[in-house]
């Protein structure tokens, strides 16, 4: 998983850039590193109008490559706000790593996390690698998508066995799609959860509404047999 790291450069906080991202990269993250190119000498940017389009240029770049955006907000920054607020319109996710008092509301409405301390960070990073449903903005025409997912797995809360299924999801979306690749990390996080048929198919319906806010889904999952019963759950709604 890609991630990227912003925070103040410009006045004087660029070593708290590099120690979080050495800690990401120690857990195994992939970091986009953007302090390749040192700007923090320029004193004045007035006069610098090339060298303001060759960084924000380059800093978009990389966030559009990301996965996630870590915004360091110990210390205020217009870029890390600006790289931020496009990330966030753009769909990626956003933890506010925020160690001390914040007396600013614009990192947390923007931010899909918020991050105390270190320890926090890391197990949201985690939880996003394994987890998260990720959506990309709808550019195609008007349509309704049906997929499959064959290798569905949780334990039964009442024997402790395991159930096995295959979820079926066909919805019609409004300004994002899903990323299908990121569903198979979401549904392996099923895989050691003590959950009823019903509830699987709650949550998973939950999670995508909340991902999509799509005008049609319908969630079904067909369980193999169990005890001579052989249970198929649907959820479905019409969001107008």
């Amino acid at each position: 998983m890609k991630v990227f790291v912003c925070g103040s450069i410009g006045y004087g906080y660029k070593d708290e850039i590099f120690r979080i991202q050495s800690i990401l990269r120690r857990e195994g993250f992939e970091v986009l590193n953007q302090l390749d190119y040192d700007y923090s000498q320029v004193e004045d940017f007035r006069d610098e109008k090339d060298l303001c389009v060759e960084i924000v240029r380059r800093d978009l770049e990389l966030c559009d490559q990301a996965d996630v955006i870590v915004l360091i907000s110990k210390h205020p920054s217009f870029g890390a706000m600006a790289e931020v607020v496009v990330s966030a319109m753009k769909g990626k996710y956003v933890i506010a790593y925020c160690p001390e008092v914040l007396r600013s509301p614009w990192p947390i409405y923007f931010s899909n996390e918020i991050a105390r301390d270190e320890k926090e960070l890391i197990e949201i990073l985690r939880d996003i690698e394994k987890s998260k449903i990720r959506t990309i903005p709808n550019v195609h025409c008007e349509h309704e998508a049906e997929f499959t997912y064959e290798n569905f797995t949780c334990i039964c809360p009442v024997t402790g066995t395991r159930d096995h299924a295959r979820i079926k999801i066909k919805y019609k979306p409004r300004g994002r799609i899903l990323e299908y690749e990121s569903l198979d990390g979401y549904f392996k996080s099923f895989a050691n959860k003590k959950l009823h048929h019903e509830a699987v198919v709650c949550k998973i319906y939950g999670d995508l509404i909340e991902a999509l806010n799509p005008e049609l889904l319908e969630v079904v999952a067909e369980f193999e047999e169990r005890s001579g019963v052989r249970a198929v759950v649907r959820k479905s709604l019409e969001l107008r």
